[in-house]
């Protein structure tokens, strides 16, 4: 019997293909089981390897961050958009 999927936002700091170190926002959805054993973090890496990210991946679920750390993220992540010389865009969840 499957049980019901909940999206997980999961930050991550890692490096850029470029080698310059990045954050990362990812979605991925997983049961609380898979949760319970960092399947939501396995899912991450994959998203982020095929977007081109390199390692070392270091994860953060929001249950497990401090509150600041989303928003700052965030802003971050807008903030790097606009530089014209960045490659990539380090947010990997879907628009609203």
């Amino acid at each position: 019997m499957c049980g019901a999927t909940d999206k997980r936002t999961i930050v991550t700091a890692c490096m850029r293909v470029d080698g310059i170190p990045t954050f990362a926002l990812t979605d991925v959805a997983v049961t609380p089981e898979e949760a319970e054993n960092g399947v939501h973090y396995y899912l991450t890496e994959l998203q982020l390897q095929a977007l081109g990210y390199e390692e070392p991946y270091v994860h953060f679920d929001r249950s497990e961050s401090p509150a600041f750390l989303f928003p700052a993220v965030r802003q971050f992540l807008e903030a790097e958009a606009v530089v014209p010389d960045h490659t990539m865009f380090a947010q990997v969840e879907k628009p609203r």
